[in-house]
Protein backbone atom coordinates (compact mmCIF):
# COMPACT_ATOMS: atom_id res chain seq x y z
CA UNK A 1 0.00 0.00 0.00
CA UNK A 2 1.01 3.59 -0.51
CA UNK A 3 2.32 5.60 2.45
CA UNK A 4 0.20 8.63 1.55
CA UNK A 5 -3.30 8.42 2.97
CA UNK A 6 -5.92 8.98 0.29
CA UNK A 7 -8.61 11.36 1.54
CA UNK A 8 -12.24 10.38 1.92
CA UNK A 9 -14.45 12.31 -0.49
CA UNK A 10 -18.17 12.74 0.07
CA UNK A 11 -20.27 10.94 -2.53
CA UNK A 12 -21.94 13.12 -5.10
CA UNK A 13 -23.41 12.34 -8.51
CA UNK A 14 -25.19 15.35 -9.92
CA UNK A 15 -26.27 15.98 -13.52
CA UNK A 16 -27.18 19.37 -14.98
CA UNK A 17 -28.89 18.77 -18.31
CA UNK A 18 -30.41 21.85 -19.90
CA UNK A 19 -32.34 21.49 -23.15
CA UNK A 20 -30.90 24.86 -24.16
CA UNK A 21 -27.32 23.57 -24.08
CA UNK A 22 -25.62 20.98 -26.26
CA UNK A 23 -23.44 19.76 -23.39
CA UNK A 24 -24.55 18.26 -20.07
CA UNK A 25 -22.55 18.74 -16.86
CA UNK A 26 -21.98 15.80 -14.50
CA UNK A 27 -20.31 15.95 -11.07
CA UNK A 28 -18.78 12.64 -10.09
CA UNK A 29 -17.37 12.85 -6.56
CA UNK A 30 -16.55 10.04 -4.12
CA UNK A 31 -15.57 6.37 -3.91
CA UNK A 32 -16.25 4.04 -6.84
CA UNK A 33 -18.13 0.95 -5.66
CA UNK A 34 -21.38 -0.99 -5.76
CA UNK A 35 -24.06 -0.27 -3.21
CA UNK A 36 -24.16 -2.55 -0.16
CA UNK A 37 -27.35 -4.53 0.32
CA UNK A 38 -28.67 -2.08 2.94
CA UNK A 39 -27.99 0.98 0.75
CA UNK A 40 -29.62 2.56 -2.24
CA UNK A 41 -27.68 3.26 -5.43
CA UNK A 42 -27.67 6.94 -4.48
CA UNK A 43 -25.21 6.23 -1.65
CA UNK A 44 -22.31 5.41 -3.97
CA UNK A 45 -20.81 5.89 -7.42
CA UNK A 46 -21.42 2.64 -9.29
CA UNK A 47 -21.29 1.50 -12.90
CA UNK A 48 -25.03 0.90 -12.75
CA UNK A 49 -25.72 4.54 -11.82
CA UNK A 50 -23.46 5.81 -14.58
CA UNK A 51 -25.13 3.48 -17.10
CA UNK A 52 -28.57 4.89 -16.20
CA UNK A 53 -27.36 8.50 -16.43
CA UNK A 54 -25.75 7.91 -19.83
CA UNK A 55 -28.95 6.30 -21.11
CA UNK A 56 -30.93 9.40 -20.07
CA UNK A 57 -28.46 11.74 -21.78
CA UNK A 58 -28.52 9.66 -24.97
CA UNK A 59 -26.02 11.06 -27.50
CA UNK A 60 -25.39 14.35 -25.72
CA UNK A 61 -21.85 15.60 -25.08
CA UNK A 62 -20.94 15.47 -21.38
CA UNK A 63 -18.45 17.34 -19.21
CA UNK A 64 -17.69 15.16 -16.18
CA UNK A 65 -16.19 16.92 -13.15
CA UNK A 66 -14.26 14.21 -11.30
CA UNK A 67 -12.92 14.10 -7.74
CA UNK A 68 -12.36 10.53 -6.58
CA UNK A 69 -9.97 8.54 -4.37
CA UNK A 70 -10.75 5.44 -6.44
CA UNK A 71 -12.43 2.26 -5.29
CA UNK A 72 -13.47 -1.07 -6.79
CA UNK A 73 -11.30 -1.97 -9.79
CA UNK A 74 -14.03 -3.67 -11.81
CA UNK A 75 -16.60 -0.93 -11.21
CA UNK A 76 -13.97 1.58 -12.35
CA UNK A 77 -13.17 -0.41 -15.51
CA UNK A 78 -16.90 -0.79 -16.24
CA UNK A 79 -17.43 2.99 -15.97
CA UNK A 80 -14.39 3.59 -18.19
CA UNK A 81 -15.84 1.29 -20.85
CA UNK A 82 -19.33 2.80 -20.57
CA UNK A 83 -17.84 6.23 -21.27
CA UNK A 84 -15.98 4.86 -24.30
CA UNK A 85 -19.24 3.51 -25.72
CA UNK A 86 -21.22 6.73 -25.25
CA UNK A 87 -22.09 8.22 -28.64
CA UNK A 88 -21.47 11.81 -27.51
CA UNK A 89 -18.10 13.32 -26.62
CA UNK A 90 -16.92 12.81 -23.04
CA UNK A 91 -14.66 15.42 -21.44
CA UNK A 92 -13.39 14.74 -17.91
CA UNK A 93 -12.26 17.69 -15.79
CA UNK A 94 -10.26 16.60 -12.74
CA UNK A 95 -11.40 19.08 -10.10
CA UNK A 96 -8.92 17.85 -7.48
CA UNK A 97 -8.01 14.15 -7.49
CA UNK A 98 -8.28 11.17 -9.82
CA UNK A 99 -6.63 8.38 -7.83
CA UNK A 100 -6.57 4.64 -8.36
CA UNK A 101 -9.90 3.67 -9.98
CA UNK A 102 -10.60 7.35 -10.56
CA UNK A 103 -7.62 7.50 -12.92
CA UNK A 104 -8.92 4.42 -14.76
CA UNK A 105 -12.23 6.21 -15.39
CA UNK A 106 -10.31 9.07 -17.04
CA UNK A 107 -9.03 6.68 -19.68
CA UNK A 108 -12.58 6.36 -21.07
CA UNK A 109 -12.85 10.06 -21.95
CA UNK A 110 -12.31 11.65 -25.34
CA UNK A 111 -10.51 14.50 -23.56
CA UNK A 112 -9.03 14.88 -20.06
CA UNK A 113 -8.57 18.35 -18.59
CA UNK A 114 -6.76 19.11 -15.33
CA UNK A 115 -6.16 22.23 -13.30
CA UNK A 116 -2.61 23.10 -12.26
CA UNK A 117 -3.28 22.06 -8.64
CA UNK A 118 -5.12 18.80 -9.37
CA UNK A 119 -3.44 15.39 -9.23
CA UNK A 120 -3.65 11.81 -10.47
CA UNK A 121 -2.42 8.60 -8.85
CA UNK A 122 -1.91 5.16 -10.39
CA UNK A 123 -0.90 1.96 -8.60
CA UNK A 124 -1.03 -1.83 -8.61
CA UNK A 125 -4.20 -3.58 -7.47
CA UNK A 126 -4.32 -4.58 -3.82
CA UNK A 127 -6.61 -6.54 -1.55
CA UNK A 128 -7.01 -7.91 1.97
CA UNK A 129 -6.71 -11.70 2.03
CA UNK A 130 -6.60 -14.62 4.44
CA UNK A 131 -6.20 -18.36 4.09
CA UNK A 132 -3.51 -20.96 3.56
CA UNK A 133 -0.47 -20.72 1.30
CA UNK A 134 -2.39 -21.97 -1.74
CA UNK A 135 -5.14 -19.39 -1.17
CA UNK A 136 -2.64 -16.55 -0.90
CA UNK A 137 -0.73 -17.65 -4.00
CA UNK A 138 -4.02 -17.67 -5.92
CA UNK A 139 -4.81 -14.19 -4.61
CA UNK A 140 -1.42 -12.97 -5.83
CA UNK A 141 -2.01 -14.48 -9.28
CA UNK A 142 -5.46 -12.88 -9.44
CA UNK A 143 -3.98 -9.50 -8.53
CA UNK A 144 -1.46 -9.86 -11.37
CA UNK A 145 -4.36 -10.35 -13.78
CA UNK A 146 -6.13 -7.29 -12.39
CA UNK A 147 -2.92 -5.30 -12.92
CA UNK A 148 -2.92 -6.39 -16.56
CA UNK A 149 -6.51 -5.18 -16.95
CA UNK A 150 -5.61 -1.81 -15.44
CA UNK A 151 -2.50 -1.54 -17.63
CA UNK A 152 -4.65 -2.18 -20.71
CA UNK A 153 -6.78 0.81 -19.69
CA UNK A 154 -3.78 3.14 -19.35
CA UNK A 155 -2.09 2.00 -22.59
CA UNK A 156 -4.64 3.84 -24.74
CA UNK A 157 -3.18 7.15 -23.52
CA UNK A 158 0.28 6.50 -22.10
CA UNK A 159 3.21 7.91 -24.08
CA UNK A 160 5.90 5.31 -23.46
CA UNK A 161 6.71 1.61 -23.37
CA UNK A 162 4.98 -1.22 -21.50
CA UNK A 163 7.98 -1.58 -19.18
CA UNK A 164 7.89 2.12 -18.32
CA UNK A 165 4.18 1.92 -17.52
CA UNK A 166 4.69 -1.16 -15.33
CA UNK A 167 7.40 0.68 -13.39
CA UNK A 168 5.03 3.60 -12.77
CA UNK A 169 2.16 1.52 -11.37
CA UNK A 170 4.58 -0.54 -9.26
CA UNK A 171 5.62 2.56 -7.32
CA UNK A 172 2.10 3.96 -6.63
CA UNK A 173 2.94 7.10 -8.58
CA UNK A 174 1.44 10.51 -7.81
CA UNK A 175 1.44 12.92 -10.75
CA UNK A 176 0.96 16.66 -11.04
CA UNK A 177 -1.00 18.12 -13.95
CA UNK A 178 2.24 18.90 -15.83
CA UNK A 179 3.47 15.34 -15.34
CA UNK A 180 0.14 13.88 -16.50
CA UNK A 181 0.27 15.97 -19.64
CA UNK A 182 3.83 14.86 -20.43
CA UNK A 183 2.84 11.19 -19.98
CA UNK A 184 -0.32 11.47 -22.09
CA UNK A 185 -2.77 11.05 -19.20
CA UNK A 186 -4.27 14.51 -19.74
CA UNK A 187 -4.69 16.68 -22.82
CA UNK A 188 -5.00 20.15 -21.37
CA UNK A 189 -4.26 22.13 -18.21
CA UNK A 190 -7.04 24.67 -17.82
CA UNK A 191 -4.99 27.33 -16.02
CA UNK A 192 -1.64 26.37 -17.52
CA UNK A 193 1.21 28.85 -17.24
CA UNK A 194 3.88 29.27 -19.88
CA UNK A 195 6.02 26.13 -19.99
CA UNK A 196 9.19 26.51 -17.94
CA UNK A 197 10.39 23.03 -18.85
CA UNK A 198 9.75 21.10 -22.09
CA UNK A 199 7.17 18.28 -21.73
CA UNK A 200 9.68 15.72 -23.02
CA UNK A 201 12.14 16.69 -20.26
CA UNK A 202 9.41 16.32 -17.62
CA UNK A 203 8.49 12.89 -18.98
CA UNK A 204 12.10 11.67 -19.05
CA UNK A 205 12.66 12.91 -15.49
CA UNK A 206 9.63 10.94 -14.24
CA UNK A 207 10.52 7.75 -16.09
CA UNK A 208 14.16 7.85 -15.00
CA UNK A 209 13.07 8.20 -11.38
CA UNK A 210 10.64 5.28 -11.38
CA UNK A 211 12.54 2.99 -13.75
CA UNK A 212 15.63 3.29 -11.53
CA UNK A 213 13.57 2.51 -8.42
CA UNK A 214 12.16 -0.62 -10.05
CA UNK A 215 15.72 -1.87 -10.65
CA UNK A 216 16.76 -1.54 -7.02
CA UNK A 217 17.62 -4.83 -5.26
CA UNK A 218 14.56 -6.42 -3.72
CA UNK A 219 14.45 -7.59 -0.11
CA UNK A 220 15.35 -11.28 0.18
CA UNK A 221 13.00 -13.05 2.64
CA UNK A 222 15.55 -15.89 2.99
CA UNK A 223 18.75 -14.29 4.29
CA UNK A 224 21.92 -16.21 3.66
CA UNK A 225 23.47 -17.72 6.80
CA UNK A 226 26.47 -15.82 8.04
CA UNK A 227 29.78 -17.68 8.16
CA UNK A 228 31.28 -16.98 11.56
CA UNK A 229 34.91 -17.87 12.09
CA UNK A 230 35.65 -19.69 15.35
CA UNK A 231 38.33 -17.52 16.91
CA UNK A 232 38.77 -20.01 19.78
CA UNK A 233 39.53 -23.02 17.55
CA UNK A 234 43.17 -23.31 18.74
CA UNK A 235 42.17 -23.01 22.39
CA UNK A 236 39.61 -25.80 21.97
CA UNK A 237 42.17 -28.07 20.31
CA UNK A 238 44.61 -27.44 23.17
CA UNK A 239 41.87 -28.31 25.66
CA UNK A 240 41.21 -31.63 23.88
CA UNK A 241 44.95 -32.45 24.09
CA UNK A 242 45.01 -31.88 27.83
CA UNK A 243 41.94 -34.06 28.28
CA UNK A 244 43.35 -36.79 26.04
CA UNK A 245 40.62 -36.33 23.45
CA UNK A 246 40.81 -36.21 19.67
CA UNK A 247 42.16 -33.18 17.83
Amino acid sequence: MDDIKIPKIQTKLQVNNSTEKDTAEMYLYGTIRKAYWWESDDDCISANRIKNVLAELKDKDINIHLNSPGGDVFESIAICNLLKQHSGNITIIIDALAASGGSVICMGANKVIMLSNSMMMIHKAWTIASGNADDLRKNANDLDKMDNAVLASYKSRFVGTDEELKALIKESSWFTADECKSLGFCDEILDEQQDLEPQEDIKNSILNKYMNKSKEPQWDPKPKPKVVANKNKQAIQNLFKKLGGVQ
